[in-house]
C-alpha cells in the first residue's frame, strides 16, 4: 500500500501535464467508485446504514475524496511530486491534535507535543523555500496541499469516535462515486471543450491512479480501521515520501535544497514521535 501511494505522486505529476484537472479527478473517482460498488454487490453483503454511518460516508465523500483531492491535485501542479508526499506525512500530527480533544483514550503527551512542534516547524521551513520547490504558484501550491492534509485528518478521527465497524467496499464505493459526480459537474462547467488526452501514457497514468492508487490502497486503508488504532494506521504516512523522493529524483529530475531536506526530515521525524510509543524498560535480572 505504501509503495503504491509513493508511486502515485509520479503518475499524478505526469497526468497533470495534459489531463484537465477535474476530468482526471472525475474519471479516477467514478471508475474507482464503480469498482468498489461492483465488488460490494458481488459479495452480496447486506449493510445497514445508520445515521452515524451516513455522516461518516458524507464526510469521506465531501472532505477526503472531494475537497482534499482537489486541493492536492491543484497544489501538485506547481510543486515537486516528492513534496506532496512529504507534506502528507503531516497527517499523523493533525490526527493526533484532533484526537486529543475528541477521543478520551488518545491524549497528547510531551512526546507527541514535541513531535507536533518539530513537524510543524519543518513545514514552515519548506514554505520559506517555495521558489526553489517547483514552478509557478509554488507557495500557494504548498499551502493548498497543507490545507488538504489538515482537512483529511478529521474524517479519520470522526470514524474512530463513532466506534463503528465499516465495510471498506461500501464506504469507498459510495464516497468515491459521490466525489466523482461532484468533479464531473465541475468538469462540465469549467473544463468542457478541453481535450482529454487518450494516448497510452496518459491513459496508463490514470489507470494506475485509479486501480492500484485508489481501489487497492483505499480498500486496505479503510479496512485497517477495523483492526488497528488510528495512530498506528498513521505510520503509513512515513513510507510514501521515501518512494516519491526516489522516483522524483530518478525520473523527474527533482532535487531539494538543503533547507528543504532539513524541513522534510523534521516533518517525518515529528510524525514518527507522534505515533511511536515509548518502549518500556526491561527489568534487570
Amino acid at each position: 500500500m505504501c509503495l503504491i501511494w509513493g508511486l502515485t505522486w509520479f503518475f499524478l505529476k505526469y497526468s497533470l501535464v495534459e489531463m484537465p484537472l477535474f476530468a482526471g479527478l472525475s474519471i479516477r473517482f467514478l471508475s474507482a467508485g464503480i469498482i468498489f460498488l461492483s465488488i460490494h454487490l458481488i459479495r452480496k453483503k447486506k449493510i445497514l446504514v445508520s445515521r452515524k454511518m451516513l455522516l461518516i460516508y458524507l464526510q469521506y465523500g465531501l472532505i477526503n475524496f472531494s475537497l482534499c483531492y482537489f486541493l492536492t491535485y491543484w497544489g501538485a501542479k506547481y510543486v515537486f511530486s516528492n513534496l506532496g508526499a512529504i507534506l502528507w506525512s503531516l497527517l499523523p500530527l493533525f490526527v493526533a491534535g484532533m484526537a486529543h480533544f475528541c477521543i478520551p483514550d488518545d491524549r497528547l503527551n510531551l512526546r507527541k507535543a514535541l513531535g507536533m512542534l518539530i513537524g510543524l516547524f519543518g513545514a514552515i521551513l519548506l514554505l520559506t523555500q517555495g521558489e526553489n520547490l517547483g514552478e509557478g504558484e509554488v507557495t500557494l501550491g504548498l499551502l493548498a496541499i497543507l490545507l488538504s492534509v489538515f482537512l483529511a485528518a478529521w474524517p479519520n478521527v470522526y470514524l474512530k469516535m463513532q466506534n463503528e465497524k465499516v465495510d471498506s467496499y461500501h464506504l469507498n464505493g459510495f464516497g468515491m462515486s459521490f466525489a466523482g459526480l461532484v468533479f464531473s459537474v465541475f468538469y462540465f462547467f469549467y473544463e468542457r471543450g478541453q481535450t482529454i488526452p487518450l494516448d497510452f501514457n496518459n491513459v496508463g497514468a490514470v489507470f494506475f491512479l485509479t486501480v492500484p492508487g485508489t481501489v487497492l490502497t483505499w480498500g486496505i486503508y479503510i479496512w485497517l480501521f477495523n483492526y488497528l488504532p488510528v495512530t498506528q494506521i498513521s505510520y503509513t504516512a512515513f513510507y510514501p515520501p521515501i518512494v516519491a523522493s526516489l522516483v522524483g529524483w530518478l525520473f523527474l529530475g527533482e532535487s531539494l535544497p538543503f533547507i528543504a531536506i532539513v524541513g522534510s526530515a523534521m516533518i517525518i521525524a515529528g510524525g514518527y514521535l507522534v505515533v511511536s510509543k515509548k518502549r518500556p524498560k526491561k527489568a534487570l535480572n
